[in-house]
């Protein structure tokens, strides 16, 4: 007897006709949906923690925020870094004179805030 196929989506044996397999897991069609909105996934799909999304819900869950304006940054942008904190070029700028911050430029980084070492 062949070993049965297990659905990733449902964990419940596969006996249709066809089954898709993302990654290196089995799936039934109807289970293929977006774990966040249950949308149908037709032509692409993001997997995460064994669980698939629609792009638009995988990024709002999952995509690195700025922390300058909480907006996303895409993976293909540049960026600056402070310890744990993440921005877009235009958002690494002091919060008191608003001067954007060069690589190299000495800054302090107080409770959240960029400053510059003047402001400082």
């Amino acid at each position: 007897a062949t070993p049965k196929s297990v659905c990733e989506g449902c964990q419940r044996v596969i006996s249709d006709r066809f089954l898709l397999r993302l990654n290196d897991s089995l799936w039934h069609e109807q289970c293929v949906q977006c774990a966040s909105c249950k949308e149908p996934l037709q032509t692409t799909c993001f997997y995460r923690d064994k669980k698939l999304y629609c792009k638009v819900d995988y990024e709002k869950l999952f995509a690195v925020k700025c922390t300058g304006c909480l907006e996303a940054i895409a993976p293909s942008e540049l960026v600056m870094r402070a310890q744990k904190s993440v921005y877009h070029l235009r958002c690494f700028c002091c919060c008191v004179c608003e001067r954007r911050l060069q690589k190299g430029d000495e800054f302090v980084l107080k409770e959240g805030q960029l400053l510059c070492k003047g402001d400082y």
